[in-house]
């Protein structure tokens, strides 16, 4: 007889082995299945072809294959296979059989690890060697050896890591049916827990970072998400020392666990007592968050709405958990419990609510600012812009200051901003606002105005210093006909015609939303770099000029160019709007617009129309306006307070 934890007995791991040798076999016919199978087959069906294209973000080919398919195996084998090999704790005959073996718990748990590690340690190498010796086959050779053995490595620490945590996690339960339920909650709740939190908080915070910290927390704090994104966002050097260290720690809590676990557990859903506490009352505050965030965003519920969402989620949260601990429909209901827990809950909203006052109102000195960046909130990282002219900075805390005692009223008129000032001291201070479109435009215009700000954030800036642009392209939305510049000193004349606008008008590039008036697009195209897109108003008046007395204006929304307009009243029809989105979003005739409609071709009125209506807007009232011999079809839209009197004395 052996024992100790770095022992194993033979007929143990025989035995345990046996239990589970066809999991192991069935993830290797997944795996071979997903990957030499279907690579072979691809190779003797369309042998000179390539599969698809390579994927130039993926960071292993092998990995690019089959990768969803791939990544099921991965989150589902280690799981069923942790779950029966420790089966025997969940159930009393079993658990008492093999703790009457001759070995101690720490060498059954070892045992236990080593057949598990095996049963998926083979299948992968198995898949490996077949992807080596088909290499030498296939035609299209796609993969190379050193990727093959990467992802061998990499699928292993995946899974062995999923199995270590399925382990440990069976170590607190006394259920077969609940491990496994437990286990994938506890892959995802933790970061989603605190990303609810934060998410209840913007309620009670104004100005609150969301976005800059729940991104972070569901892409790399949830291991199922991280392992989603796995082919284009490779694991770093400090995600493996993580993930080395976090196997570490599960191992040696399940050891510790499983000593401590009495042989009685079986007769419980969570073995130990303070756990249960924790399952109880984590996962009803889970449910609870989950109820206030569905009545406020889902249902655009109010505060008291809210609160009414927090008392469902806790109480039917609380009520299912106390069925699956008591292992009984017909509940016991333990309301001295929830009383408590509310309590609880209560008292900490009191710190929460004393600690949001001094968030909200946390602007930092100008001296204390080395730069700030204020842009649209979910622009990309690499198209956020930072100022650090001083007037700039001063003008950027001016904005903020208005924004602490802004709400947003306009759900369907309003920017999501994102400030960052990033301090001397090496600090930095996020913030994130909610702001009605007309407000911004209305608090922001200085900033805008300001020439180091058009210089940072306007992309006519840009194109003097560009040497590599081939032509310019003007159009409207959806233009059939648009027209091409492609004269160097043409383009030139354009440059500067926008050049003497922009100096003359507020930067339009700090908002979300297409400006009011907008005519259309330029583009200009580039050998190299990255297009320059710039939208054009009226407010350009030299530019328009320029296109006008060049013969490039025919595709830009002007009144000259419209053939007629089409006007449809949709406040009070809403039952006919299944008859107005067809047409409007596919481009279609506006004849085909149900009645009441009018239809005007006067260019007065056609001009008061674009004037008052914006592109792709779904306002009380629906404007089609027809261009190009009526071939080509505008949506447009406003609202009952912007028409004027031909519509409404028309269209009562």
């Amino acid at each position: 007889m052996k024992s100790g934890i770095l022992s194993l007995n033979k007929g143990l791991f025989q035995q345990q082995a046996r239990s589970v040798s066809w999991i192991g076999i069935f993830f290797a016919l997944a795996l071979i299945i997903v990957l030499p199978l279907s690579i072979l087959i691809r190779h003797l069906t369309i042998s000179n072809s390539y599969y698809g294209g390579p994927n130039t973000f993926a960071f292993n080919a092998v990995f690019d294959f089959s990768f969803p398919f791939q990544l099921m195996a991965y989150a589902s084998f280690p799981v069923l296979l942790a779950i029966i090999l420790v089966n025997f704790t969940t159930k009393k005959a079993a658990t008492d059989f093999m703790h009457s073996l001759p070995f101690t718990r720490q060498t059954i748990l070892t045992n236990t690890y080593v057949v598990g590690a095996a049963a998926l340690l083979m299948p992968i190498v198995l898949t490996g060697g077949l992807l080596s010796l088909l290499r030498f086959v296939i035609t299209d050779k796609f993969y190379s050896f050193p990727e093959i053995a990467e992802w061998m490595g990499i699928s292993f620490l995946i899974v062995l890591l999923i199995f270590i945590f399925t382990i440990m996690i069976g170590m607190f339960v006394g259920s077969g049916l609940l491990h496994a339920g437990l286990t994938y909650l506890m892959i995802v709740v933790p970061a989603s827990l605190v990303v609810l939190v934060l998410v209840n908080l913007q309620y009670y915070v104004n100005g609150l970072a969301l976005n800059q910290y729940t991104d972070k927390l569901l892409t790399n704090g949830i291991f199922l998400v991280r392992m989603a994104e796995l082919n284009n966002r490779p694991f770093t050097g400090l995600e493996y020392m993580i993930y080395t260290l976090l196997a570490a720690v599960f191992v040696a809590v399940s050891y510790f666990a499983y000593t401590k676990r009495p042989s009685e557990a079986t007769e419980q859903s969570i073995v130990f007592p303070l756990f249960r506490y924790v399952f109880l009352y984590g996962l009803t505050l889970f449910v609870m968050l989950i109820g206030g965030f569905y009545f406020s965003e889902i249902q655009q519920g109010d505060f008291l709405w809210t609160i009414i969402g927090y008392l469902l989620g806790a109480f039917i949260g609380y009520t299912i958990l106390q069925m699956i601990l008591q292992k009984t429909l017909r509940l016991s209901w333990p309301w001295k419990g929830f009383i408590v827990y509310g309590v609880i809950i209560t008292l900490l909203i009191i710190p929460v609510n004393f600690v949001a006052g001094f968030y909200e109102n946390a602007v930092p000195e100008p001296d204390e600012v080395e730069s700030v960046a204020l842009n649209e909130q979910f622009s990309e990282p690499k198209d956020r812009k930072t100022l650090n002219d001083e007037t700039a900075i001063n003008q950027v805390i001016d904005i903020h200051n208005e924004l602490i005692h802004h709400k947003r009223s306009d759900i369907y008129n309003s920017v999501n901003i994102f400030i960052k000032y990033n301090l001397k001291d090496g600090s930095s201070i996020s913030r994130e606002y909610e702001v009605d479109t007309a407000y911004l435009e209305e608090i922001s215009l200085d900033l805008r105005s300001n020439e180091a700000v058009k210089q940072t954030y306007d992309p006519i800036s840009q194109l003097n210093s560009l040497t590599d642009l081939t032509f310019a392209t003007i159009y409207d939305n959806s233009s059939a006909r648009p027209a091409r510049i492609s004269d160097l000193g043409e383009l030139d004349e354009l440059i500067q015609a926008l050049e003497k606008d922009s100096k003359n008008l507020p930067s339009q590039y700090l908002l979300l939303n297409a400006p009011r008036e907008f005519l259309g697009d330029i583009t200009f195209s580039r050998a190299k770099g990255e297009d320059i897109f710039i939208s054009l108003t009226k407010d350009y008046e030299h530019t328009i000029s320029w296109l006008k007395e060049n013969g490039y204006s025919s595709s830009l929304m002007l009144t000259e160019n419209i053939d007629s307009a089409t006007i449809v009243k949709v406040a009070g029809n809403e039952s006919k709007m299944g008859e107005i989105e067809p047409i409007v979003y596919e481009g279609r005739d506006p004849s085909l617009l149900p009645e009441p409609k009018i239809e005007t071709v006067d260019s007065d009125e056609i001009s008061e129309l674009l004037n008052i209506s914006q592109p792709n807007y779904y306002g009380e009232y629906i404007v089609v306006f027809s261009m190009d011999g009526n071939t080509n079809y505008q949506f447009y839209g406003f609202d009952l307070a912007d028409a004027p009197a031909f519509i409404t004395e028309s269209l009562q």
